[in-house]
């Protein structure tokens, strides 16, 4: 190879190791990675000039692969009881029910050292004294193994996991022990130094503005509410929450100031900075957006004190395959992706916009230099944003520069009210000063995203939209030496792609969706353009993020009753501004005896206009493939708090030739009343032993039968009851998919069934 090649060799193998992880992700086998490896090494040896570069790359593409393999599929400890010991490195959550859950570092099971994190989880009836970050902690409890995603696009809770170092689920907390650690652990002595200083900024400057503080400084952003989240999310500026090369760049500009002032040296500077940033670190839980701003920080600094300048895309490939090395499960993760996205866009494209225009004058110059970082970061982190988040925020552009400024003064006050702390007749009016600036922030950002359409609503992005991009960058990108009459017809062209990506097509197939939700329900019927949800599950985002991603407006919400179980998730379809106009439920249906959250749910729906239809046997809903005919409850038959699943809507759809008979939780006492004749069964009550009796079976006499459930044991004995006829669970398969034909059905399961 030439000079020229292995110069610009870093680049293409931080984009091959990147594509060789993601083919291990789906490779079922080491040995052709090994195989590629063997191969590209001994080309590297026997070829020369640009065959040789080839052979580099093959052999990190080989390499990607093999890292990607083993991270995906790391060595677990058998799932089962165990006794466990380890030190608290999280924040303590709390969830649904009472849940508390954190995640354990030095972790023992039985008496054995088990390498990497766990995931601790346990409902106590009271929150245990004593439990925080930092402390020791001996238990009983059972070891499993995370689950990944079972829904279409579904939350991948085991990758999740394995992006923190985290393998292993532990649940219970029997004989729980808490104590001081016998032996020094730095991520235990983080967490706990977080935790207090938190505790601090918060009892200083109040709740909101020390969450605000505590998540600017320390990455804690769970401690801003979810409503400011989704507000920041809605402007394009909600990257000023997360502790990122922003953040780090305003500490890095406060530690140069004192390092002038004190005329340090520059090798001393270099290693102050390279031990704060450290420490910084791993303070804020060694999130990955901090470790990569300040590793390109420090290769910055060492390049200007070595006189030695850096190119920025070397450097930014060089932290990518650093990063990557150490933990290739966190390319599939949002904040690996938006970071480097950003940072991408800020090297390719914000040095070829700001050449465009040379305005006069210092100020102008520096706020239209400004506006081009906030165009090429925006660009950069286009593909993950809506990939993810299927959103354009359409102020982001104009908000972003004056956000960031202000963002920059309010974390200069956050750090010195942080080390004003100790010292009370500075610590007051600092904090004082801190929590009024934050009140300003948060009223102004509440303000603006309350007005209605400054996103846009678009479909997840896809390989098409992908291609889009590309064309973008390239139409934009400084590295490529085109004429002005080449490079915007190519950015045109970028544009026009990634417009026709995100637009909604007909839909001409007929589908019925059971998502698998636990011991929930929630489907959907998606018959050509028309979209029916059958029930929504819990409050837990499957259904909404189905409809959000695919850009889908229900046209009717089915409640067959109002239990949590089946109801909740209407909070999702609220929540990501999914309108549900119209809601069927059964007759009687919200005079049943029901809890109050729930008939409350339905109150804010009726309150902005949802309507509502009371549904009982004989009544039709028409769409295009058939007609869906209830079949129970019988019009005033139902009395005033009786058990919901009494009443619970029984719907039989009729579609393309092919019927499937919805029982909801219908009781076994009425199940007979609509028992009819279909080819297909949603059991009820979730497989329940007090319905789907042996009379209802033959009465329906179905070709295939669909379970919504999460125990095997109930999946098991369902599956015995019904025999010979087939059973689809989601215990087993996840979601699970009835394709309509004419005259004609099959069912598809979302994850892979073994058939025993």
């Amino acid at each position: 190879m030439n000079a020229r090649q292995r110069g610009w060799l870093l680049p293409p193998m931080a984009v091959c190791f990147a594509l060789g992880i993601l083919l291990g992700r789906i490779s079922r086998s080491p040995w052709y990675a090994a195989a590629g490896i063997a191969a590209g090494l001994a080309g590297c040896l026997l070829l020369k000039s640009r065959l040789r570069f080839a052979a580099i790359l093959a052999v990190t593409l080989a390499a990607g692969c093999l890292a990607g393999f083993f991270a995906f599929r790391p060595s677990l400890p058998e799932a089962a009881e165990y006794e466990v010991t380890g030190i608290v490195t999280d924040e303590i959550g709390t969830g649904a029910n009472g849940q508390v859950k954190t995640v354990l570092s030095h972790v023992t099971l039985n008496g054995r050292p088990f390498s990497a994190g766990a995931y601790w989880s346990f409902y106590p009836p009271e929150m245990p004294a004593g439990l925080s970050p930092g402390r020791a902690v001996s238990f009983h409890a059972s070891l499993y193994h995370p689950d990944g995603a079972s829904n279409p696009d579904g939350y991948d809770f085991r990758e999740e996991l394995l992006r923190r170092g985290i393998t292993v689920g532990l649940y219970g907390d029997g004989d729980l022990v808490i104590s001081d650690p016998a032996f020094f652990s730095w991520p235990g002595f983080t967490a706990s130094l977080r935790h207090r200083l938190s505790g601090m900024l918060t009892e200083r400057m109040g709740e909101e503005a020390g969450g605000y503080a505590s998540a600017m400084l320390l990455g804690m952003r769970k401690l801003i509410s979810s409503e400011d989240r989704t507000a920041f999310a809605r402007l394009g500026i909600a990257h000023v929450l997360s502790v990122s090369g922003f953040h780090v760049g305003v500490l890095i500009g406060l530690l140069a100031l004192i390092f002038r002032l004190l005329r340090l040296p520059q090798g001393l500077r270099l290693i102050l900075y390279a031990l704060l940033l450290g420490f910084y670190c791993s303070l804020c839980g060694s999130g990955q957006p901090v470790i990569r701003a300040s590793l390109l920080v420090l290769l910055l600094l060492e390049g200007k004190l070595l006189k030695r300048p850096r190119v920025s895309l070397h450097l930014l490939s060089a932290v990518f395959l650093v990063m990557l090395l150490v933990s290739p499960a966190q390319l599939t993760g949002l904040s690996f992706q938006m970071s480097f996205g950003a940072m991408l866009g800020l090297i390719l494209i914000t040095p070829y916009l700001t050449r465009l225009i040379s305005p006069a004058g210092r100020i102008r110059r520096r706020v239209w230099e400004a506006f081009c970082a906030a165009i090429g970061a925006q660009i950069g982190i286009l593909l993950p944003e809506l990939y993810y988040f299927q959103q354009l925020p359409l102020l982001g552009m104009l908000v972003n520069v004056p956000a960031l400024l202000f963002s920059s003064g309010l974390i200069l006050l956050y750090w010195f009210s942080l080390l004003c702390l100790p010292v009370s007749f500075l610590s007051g009016p600092v904090c004082s000063a801190a929590s009024l600036a934050t009140g300003s922030l948060t009223a102004v950002v509440r303000w603006l995203g309350d007005i209605p359409g400054i996103t846009l609503w678009t479909r997840a992005a896809n390989l098409l939209t992908a291609a889009g991009v590309l064309l973008l960058f390239a139409g934009l990108c400084r590295l490529f030496r085109l004429r002005a009459r080449i490079r915007v017809p190519l950015a045109a062209l970028g544009v026009a792609v990634i417009t026709v990506s995100l637009c909604s097509f007909p839909h001409t197939s007929t589908e019925y969706i059971q998502f698998s939700v636990g011991s929930a329900d929630a489907a959907v019927l998606w018959d050509r353009d028309t979209v029916i949800v059958f029930d929504t599950g819990y409050h837990d985002g499957v259904l909404a993020s189905f409809l959000r991603r695919r850009r889908l407006t229900p046209d009717a919400v089915i409640l067959s009753h109002l239990h949590a179980d089946h109801a909740d998730g209407l909070a999702d379809l609220r929540e990501n501004s999914i309108p549900v106009r119209l809601c069927y439920l059964p007759e009687g249906g919200d005079r049943a005896d029901i809890h109050p959250d729930v008939l409350a749910l339905t109150d804010s729906l009726r309150a902005e206009g949802t309507a509502f239809v009371f549904l009982a046997a004989g009544d039709e809903i028409p769409v295009p493939s058939g007609t869906l005919r209830v079949l129970w409850p019988e019009r005033g038959r139902v009395r005033p708090n009786q058990d919901a699943n009494e009443s619970s809507l029984v719907v039989r759809m009729e579609l393309m030739g092919t019927t499937l008979l919805q029982a909801g939780d219908l009781d076994g006492k009425y199940e007979m009343y609509a028992a009819a004749p279909s080819d297909i069964l949603k059991m009820a009550h979730h497989g329940s032993k007090g319905s789907t009796s042996e009379e209802f079976l033959a009465s329906v006499s179905p070709q295939a039968v669909l379970l919504s459930c999460d125990r095997g044991a109930r999946s098991s004995e369902a599956a015995d009851r019904v025999s010979p006829v087939p059973l689809y669970s989601t215990a087993a398969g996840g979601a699970l998919t009835v394709r309509f034909a004419q005259s004609s059905f099959s069912v598809e399961t979302y994850l892979p069934v073994s058939e025993e």
